[in-house]
């Protein structure tokens, strides 16, 4: 996430700076550079497509996630006397993209404290009430986790798309469908509270309109009334 970030933020100052030199101003940098074509099409490629499953930074939290789970599951065999060969496996290796069968993902996370989890408990019966009282509190705290780190992808997911948008705004370039470049920039907007970050991204905002004068698009969508820039 932060590679890509930070990727996007440079481009912008780069084709920023591009427009304050006087004597460049009446060719656009996309006429000037293939590098800044190819940076273009790769932006609106990831604004037009689905964010990836996971970031690289959130490898620690997976792998967290991971230990805790199995540990969890397998208190139904040390706590609870289940047979051992009656614990799923979740895998060995951790896989932030979810598509590697037999490595854990965030959606085997949710498959352990789900179905595995009730099925489990469900074979017990009526019995081991104290010891399912104590692995039902772990399990809370394990669904917290995993509710965090949703909230984290989807932060990042926000951060990446609005910093990718601006990006593709600064270098003047209008696509066939705005719409993706435009709630890449509103997503930043609304969920981003710091102030200098709300006036960069209204920024790229006000850039956007004036950029896309000369096609038909839809209305851009209103800021918050909560923010003022």
């Amino acid at each position: 996430m932060l590679q890509k970030l930070l990727t996007a933020i440079i481009a912008e100052e780069w084709a920023h700076l591009y427009d304050s030199r006087i004597e460049s101003s009446k060719i656009p940098l996309l006429h000037e550079s293939t590098l800044a074509q190819e940076i273009t099409d790769k932006t609106l490629s990831w604004l037009q497509g689905k964010p990836p499953a996971a970031y690289h930074e959130m490898a620690f939290a997976l792998s967290r996630l991971h230990a805790d789970c199995t540990s969890l599951l397998q208190l139904f065999s040390t706590d609870c006397k289940l047979p051992m060969s009656s614990i799923p496996s979740l895998g060995a290796e951790i896989d932030l993209s979810g598509t590697i069968k037999g490595h854990f993902s965030i959606e085997v996370a949710q498959q352990a404290m789900g179905a595995m989890y009730t099925k489990l408990k469900d074979s017990l019966g009526r019995t081991r009430k104290k010891e399912l009282a104590l692995i039902a509190e772990k399990r809370s705290g394990i669904l917290a986790s995993i509710q965090r780190y949703n909230e984290i992808k989807s932060q990042h997911d926000i951060r990446v798309s609005s910093s990718f948008a601006a990006a593709f705004v600064a270098f003047k370039n209008t696509p066939d469908k705005v719409s993706p470049v435009v709630k890449g920039i509103m997503n930043g907007i609304k969920v981003n509270v710091n102030y200098l970050t709300v006036r960069f991204f209204a920024d790229s905002r006000c850039r956007t309109k004036r950029t896309s004068t000369y096609k038909i698009v839809p209305p851009l969508p209103s800021l918050p009334s909560s923010i003022s820039v």
